[in-house]
């Protein structure tokens, strides 16, 4: 029979064995998030307009029928070219939504009285903001990028110099830690705060997200929209669409087995109220653009 002595001393070996174990587990799960993190940073923020038969190549690499069903559906049913492909660092969602906007305002494809509308909604924001508790001169930083990025899409250029614009703005959303950061933080303050003006409508859409059941508005907002990395659910997409009255087109890439077509799912104002309207790509947890020729 062992004394109480010895039974302590088997239970203090056992409790120092579990916590080298826990010690361990942690010390792997740490170094593969870094190795993660470091893989999606060699991904540009945005990438070049890429054609569609790549995404079908990709998946057929992979073996992934329903996912090779469903770009093909995209590219010869739907009639899309190309995509440009966002990096995977959970702030996809609004990265995309922001390229969409401001490259459709460059090239001609949104009128000039809407791109003033949106240019003043932009502009407004920080007080609309502001009304939710946000502080101001924590904000302003962020908002004056925004404002800034917008001041030169907004200037009329000759036909002829569009792609140089093009060009120019490309370089600027690719660069780390700058506009594209600054931009995609404010964009999550705009999305809490229109969770914010109507939280008993948007409480609904909550219970639909399995890691935001029984959070209330503020909760999800503090946990899943303001802070960078997290990625966007459906409703973060419609308060965005509806804050900034963008028309956002999303086509569901999941992997489901193809019937007739994807699921296609419509944010925001229609197209006749819309100041911009846009097409993202959705993959599992990820965002990319769509483009048709």
């Amino acid at each position: 029979t062992k004394n109480k002595d010895g039974i302590d001393s088997i239970i203090t070996c056992n409790e120092s064995e579990q916590r080298e174990d826990d010690e361990t587990i942690h010390a792997k799960h740490a170094k593969q998030l870094a190795e993660i993190e470091a893989e999606v940073k060699k991904q540009n923020l945005t990438s070049e307009l890429l054609p569609l038969s790549t995404l079908i190549s990709y998946y057929r690499s992979e073996g992934s029928d329903n996912f090779v069903s469903g770009c093909v559906y995209l590219k010869e049913v739907a009639g899309y070219t190309n995509y440009r492909r966002i990096r995977g660092d959970g702030n996809c969602y609004f990265r995309a939504f922001l390229y969409s906007i401001c490259e459709a305002c460059i090239t001609g494809a949104v009128s000039s009285d809407r791109i003033k509308s949106l240019n003043a909604k932009i502009v407004q924001s920080l007080d609309e903001v502001c009304k939710f508790g946000y502080d101001r001169f924590a904000l302003e930083m962020f908002h004056e990028e925004l404002v800034d990025l917008f001041e030169v899409i907004v200037a009329p250029v000759e036909k002829s110099d569009v792609p140089r614009k093009l060009d120019e703005f490309h370089e600027r959303m690719n660069e780390e830690n700058s506009t594209s950061e600054y931009c995609t933080w404010f964009l999550r303050v705009v999305t809490a705060s229109k969770l914010k003006s109507d939280p008993d409508r948007f409480l609904m859409f909550l219970d639909a997200d399995d890691n935001a059941s029984m959070m209330d508005i503020p909760t999800f907002c503090a946990r899943q929209v303001e802070p960078m990395g997290k990625e966007c659910g459906q409703c973060q997409v419609l308060a965005l669409a509806e804050a900034m009255d963008i028309k956002v087109n999303v086509e569901y890439l999941d992997g489901r087995k193809v019937e007739k077509k994807l699921m296609r799912y419509e944010f925001g104002p229609d197209e006749r109220d819309a100041l911009v309207e846009v097409t993202l790509l959705y993959r599992p947890g990820h965002y990319d653009i769509l483009y048709k020729a």
